[in-house]
């Protein structure tokens, strides 16, 4: 199912890299099933000879660890709880992927493409490289070893070749490992099966107990995406360079300097198979480091227009809040965008927890005023001092520590 979906995503992309003459051209002197056909024609010839080449680099057996954290229990401070999160896989040695569903897809494809020729003007070519952790295999019921420090555990991996799973340790061996290690504020673990080597796991440990948190979105809010027209973001996200939206990784690092106990947490709704790009855009861009929490797609997910629909961005969203809030006793500040619904899914974690939400910010993505009629009504049992609807990075407060009201004043 998740091979199928993503067809059709590489149907949008490729459609976006061909020259809209080519297909005027077609246009006066073929119908329109012809043109469709001879589209996708180009599109399986470039991709089959383009993946086939790429499936070379892959090693069979890959596990992919995603940075989670470690905090203190509530009801205990000499106990600490380790979140441990990763992706088992298999790369395929060969498969026909184009020709799986290719008559259902040809038909979607038409559907919202092809009548649409004002949106096959975008320009570029597919970065491959983005593509491949689509076309992998979630290997489900496999055996992990998870080791950290002195501690062993053994779990299995799900139907989507995932695990998430919580380690106990004593807040004595957390700190023995931290001088082993010669980490602040992180620890390392190691994760093995019996078919791939080695891999390191990071851990963010959220210390001291108190402190401010800032809960992150990704797309629209640090990096340009354009979620809200389908077609760009696939652009954005398979063809373009990532480009960080200006002024946003200056905010924060001035946050991390200027506010004592300041961690990072990327919360997105995108799929988790654009893990290491966007490590690798939240390094080059000098975004402070933090934790990661990405949603998985899966075989049985469907598509992805599906997959990234706002209500479903929303529930993993506020999710993985009440984890956060419920599990520590630190202030949080949640930056996000107005592209779909951060706005409401602030709103609710705030209106359960008002006492700990230091501050939201809401970029605004179309230009709209703080004065929308979607803002004061989300927002509308929200004080004022708490929320803030900004174009610039500029217009933000640098110092999170004082109350809410005095940061606005």
């Amino acid at each position: 199912m998740a091979t199928r979906s993503f067809l059709f995503v590489l149907c949008l992309a490729f459609a976006c890299t061909i020259d809209s003459r080519h297909l005027d051209h077609h246009h006066h002197h073929h119908s329109k099933q012809h043109r469709v056909r001879h589209l996708w024609d180009i599109i399986k010839g470039k991709f089959i000879d383009k993946f086939n080449f790429d499936n070379r680099h892959f090693r069979q057996h890959e596990m992919l660890l995603f940075p989670d954290i470690g905090f203190q229990s509530l009801n205990n401070n000499d106990t600490w709880k380790i979140i441990v999160h990763g992706w088992k896989y298999e790369n395929p040695v060969r498969k026909s992927w184009l020709e799986i569903g290719a008559d259902v897809w040809m038909a979607k494809f038409t559907r919202n493409l092809i009548n649409q020729n004002d949106k096959l003007t975008i320009n570029g070519s597919i970065n491959y490289d983005r593509l491949r952790t689509f076309f992998v295999s979630d290997e489900s019921n496999k055996l992990i070893k998870i080791l950290i420090g002195d501690h062993e555990k053994s779990l299995s991996t799900d139907k989507y070749g995932q695990f998430l799973d919580q380690i106990d340790m004593t807040n004595q061996d957390v700190q023995n490992l931290k001088k082993e290690q010669g980490s602040d504020n992180v620890i390392n673990y190691e994760a093995t099966s019996n078919d791939n080597p080695k891999s390191i796991g990071i851990i963010r440990l959220i210390e001291p107990r108190h402190g401010i948190s800032v809960i992150s979105d990704i797309d629209d809010t640090i990096k340009i995406s354009e979620v809200f027209d389908k077609i760009r973001l696939i652009a954005n996200t398979f063809i373009f360079p990532f480009k960080p939206v200006p002024g946003m990784s200056d905010l924060y690092q001035q946050w991390q300097k200027s506010n004592k106990n300041c961690t990072f947490h990327y919360l997105s709704g995108m799929p988790d198979q654009l893990y290491t790009l966007t490590q690798e855009f939240i390094d080059d861009n000098n975004f402070p480091d933090g934790s990661f929490h990405m949603r998985h797609f899966g075989w049985a997910i469907g598509t992805l227009f599906d997959f990234i629909h706002p209500e479903a961005t929303f529930n993993h969203k506020i999710s993985y809040l009440r984890f956060f809030l419920s599990n520590t006793i630190r202030d949080f500040v949640l930056v996000g965008d107005s592209g779909e619904k951060d706005p409401e899914t602030y709103a609710t974690i705030t209106k359960e927890y008002p006492e700990r939400i230091r501050a939201i910010f809401i970029r605004a993505v179309k230009g709209e005023s703080p004065s929308d009629q979607r803002f004061l009504n989300t927002f509308q049992s929200i004080p004022k001092e708490k929320w803030l609807i900004f174009d610039d990075p500029k217009q933000i407060p640098i110092d999170l520590s004082r109350a809410p009201r005095a940061i606005f004043s």
